[in-house]
């Protein structure tokens, strides 16, 4: 607890807050550099030239720590195979429905003209229609 034993050689407390994200990354960061909290936030504040430490405790903390960092990377790379294989499928699958669309709308375009021509034939029609209709009152 602050402020509880003053005759310590550091008794002042700093606190600060941080993200989770950088919270993660400056764990990692001291976990990486070998130092006890304590001291890598005091290098780090006053721009000191902060090293690796060896030792066997700095050495496994070390060790543990790039063994994180390369599951976490192998992890990665694989969700990365994982969504390069979605995203082939979806571009093939897109690919797929983007033809039967342009081979849907290729015979709609087909039908309309069908379509035109039938209505050219019925208005001809009604127009013979028309005129036999006023021949035929023309004759009577």
């Amino acid at each position: 607890m602050p402020g509880l034993n003053k005759n310590r050689k550091r008794p002042k407390t700093i606190a600060f807050h941080v993200s989770n994200e950088e919270k993660i990354a400056i764990e990692t960061r001291i976990n990486v550099s070998g130092l006890q909290k304590s001291e890598f936030y005091i290098a780090s504040c006053l721009d000191k030239k902060l090293e690796a430490i060896g030792g066997k405790f700095g050495s496994d903390r070390l060790s543990v720590q790039l063994e994180n960092m390369n599951v976490f990377l192998r992890n990665a790379e694989e969700i990365y195979n994982q969504n390069q294989k979605i995203i082939a499928d979806y571009t093939h699958e897109i690919s797929t429905i983007t033809k039967q669309l342009n081979d849907l709308n290729e015979v709609i375009i087909e039908i309309q003209k069908e379509n035109l021509e039938y209505q050219k034939v019925i208005l001809e029609c009604r127009y013979f229609n028309e005129e036999l209709l006023r021949l035929m009152k023309e004759n009577k």
